[in-house]
């Protein structure tokens, strides 16, 4: 990793300043609507208030976020978004380890991009369940743990 984030945090979304809320935004659009080229309707769809919100700052740069839907059962964890001039320098993986950690042994389960179930795989993720196509990307169903088994 080229540069070391300073932080990880997760806060409510009541707990957000707006200038979190607008980063988190903005970041979100960068990896999703201009990286990935996944229309904009869907990115902000009104479910953030529901959400926790996982944060990685490199000093006051926002490099990494992901929505936490703590309330469900099971928990979902979605969005989960490195900076795309970030990517591959592993802080995916420090913003997954901050959420798994909040997570502990609660289950939760999220929609991974197909591309990244191996990453998820060796971040103590399981698939199950069959591709399926979302914002016209193929992904997979990813839990945490998997309690079924146990």
């Amino acid at each position: 990793m080229s540069q070391t984030p300073t932080r990880a945090e997760i806060k409510a979304f009541d707990e957000l300043s707006l200038k979190e809320l607008h980063d988190i935004f903005w970041l979100r659009n960068v990896v999703f609507v201009v990286g990935q080229k996944i229309t904009a309707e869907p990115e902000v769809d009104g479910a953030d208030p529901e959400c926790e919100h996982a944060m990685l700052w490199m000093e006051d740069r926002l490099v990494g976020t992901a929505r936490i839907f703590h309330k469900r059962d099971p928990i979902i964890v979605g969005r989960v978004a490195v900076h795309t001039e970030l990517q591959g320098d592993g802080l995916g993986t420090v913003l997954m380890e901050a959420v798994q950690e909040h997570l502990g042994s609660r289950h939760a389960e999220l929609h991974a991009q197909a591309h990244l179930e191996e990453w998820y795989t060796r971040l103590g993720w399981e698939r199950f369940g069959e591709p399926f196509i979302e914002a016209e990307i193929s992904h997979v169903m990813m839990r945490w743990p998997d309690t079924s088994a146990k």
